[in-house]
């Protein structure tokens, strides 16, 4: 065998279990409900913040413990444990991907991803025209 013949086998050997790797990495968005049954595999759960309920935090007690409750796409409510500080704005976000693990009663969030309100919503009050500009239509 040539050497080029085996440079070229050793990448394609590479390659593959590179892609390998990529694809067993690859996580998909569950339910409550569906995490439950994966019981300690990490899980990704995209939900809205259960405004009717308060978000506990205590800065000076345990600063690095969030709890709150959590609603998914399925209407299912539980309770979340976020072990970092309070992410600044979680009130006013739109969705929220949790990644973590379902453990027992509750979800424990190890990483969680904020869906910030779009500035681009129709009929937002507060935006308006500059006065003096001409429309173009095409």
């Amino acid at each position: 065998m040539k050497k080029i013949h085996i440079v070229l086998l050793l990448l394609s050997v590479g390659a593959i279990s590179g892609m390998t790797v990529f694809v067993q990495n690859l996580t998909t968005y569950e339910t409550f409900d569906s995490a439950t049954k994966k019981k300690d595999q990490f899980v990704v759960v995209k939900v809205k913040l259960d405004k009717d309920s308060p978000i506990e935090y205590d800065e000076l007690k345990d600063p690095n413990r969030t709890v709150f409750y959590a609603i998914d796409h399925s209407g299912q409510r539980k309770k979340v444990i976020y072990k970092e500080a309070k992410p600044t704005d979680i009130e006013r976000s739109e969705g929220i991907d949790l990644n973590g693990y379902m453990r027992g009663d509750h979800f424990e969030c190890t990483k969680l991803q904020m869906k910030c309100p779009s500035k681009y919503q129709d009929g937002q009050e507060g935006v308006q025209k500059p006065s003096g500009t001409t429309e173009y239509k095409y």
